[in-house]
């Protein structure tokens, strides 16, 4: 364990920003924002009245917001300070984060893990089956080789299951390092450019392919894709989910998920910042990157 500081009251001033940030733009794009295609997105109901049906109203999560706030210190907590209750906050955590971070450079760096664990991850087929060594940090390891993962990702087809479970599974944590790439590997756009430019398909095999990029099952898969990114970006670039609010797919089959994604992970770092104001260490504090 590591003996670095952390300027823990720098991070709760950043998680009351995120707070803010949530209750103030996230939620009303959720709730209120336009829906691309309703009925593609298996929106029976009025979507508005079908999120809160299944994610809860917006007043219940703005005082989920406001209670959470208020569990955030404002100073140093003593010693024996409880933990952070989550009990108030359980009908709001059908999705359950894993809370871990480090410090680095004094800063806190959130692994929350919400949808699969990196160890998952790090058999990606964009490694060539090696795997990070006996006592090293495996997100370490995978930020070295981020660059082989975008490549390999970029290279998948669309209309493959590869493509649709990797967007899903890899590129959550290819966001926490890289939020615009995320953006790019989001947008229709980007396969259907990559569609167009492929030199090895038939006009038949290029039109199908182009047909699936339209289809409302592969707005789904980037609906879904959206949901697992925006709970990574939570992490370490929370801002970054601004630039995502106005996605024409933001709204969808899996947007009833994405407040419990997100809430999940603001939970966690109020709990780890009281720990930090208490006067006790962070467990898996490490010695800041050279």
């Amino acid at each position: 364990m590591s003996d670095e500081a952390v300027d823990w009251r720098a991070e709760v001033a950043r998680v009351r920003r995120e707070l803010t940030l949530f209750r103030d733009e996230f939620l009303p794009a959720v709730f209120d924002g336009p829906v691309a295609d309703s009925h593609a997105v298996g929106m029976t109901d009025p979507p508005k009245d079908h999120i809160a049906a299944t994610a809860g109203r917006p007043t219940a999560w703005r005082d989920a917001v406001a209670r959470l706030s208020d569990q955030l210190p404002v100073g140093p907590l003593p010693a024996d300070t409880a933990p952070l209750d989550r009990g108030p906050f359980e009908s709001f955590l059908f999705q359950t984060a894993t809370p871990a971070h480090v410090v680095r450079g004094g800063r806190v760096v959130w692994r929350a893990e919400l949808f699969v664990p990196l160890e998952v991850v790090l058999g990606c087929p964009a490694f060539g089956g090696d795997r990070p060594g006996e006592g090293g940090d495996p997100w370490d390891w995978f930020a070295a080789r981020a660059d082989a993962a975008r490549a390999w990702l970029m290279r998948l087809p669309a209309g493959t299951d590869t493509l649709a479970n990797s967007l899903c599974m890899v590129l959550p944590f290819l966001a926490d390092l890289d939020p615009a790439f995320a953006r790019l590997a989001l947008d229709r756009e980007t396969w259907r450019a990559a569609t167009m430019t492929d030199r090895t398909l038939t006009d038949d095999e290029r039109g199908g392919r182009l047909k699936f990029v339209e289809s409302v099952w592969f707005g789904h898969i980037i609906n879904n894709a959206l949901l697992h990114v925006l709970g990574s970006l939570a992490n370490n670039h929370f801002h970054s989910i601004r630039d995502f609010l106005d996605y024409p797919l933001l709204r969808g089959g899996y947007t009833r998920l994405m407040p419990g994604y997100l809430f999940a992970v603001l939970v966690e770092k109020a709990a780890a910042l009281r720990v930090m104001a208490a006067g006790r260490s962070p467990d898996t504090a490490v010695p800041p990157l050279p």
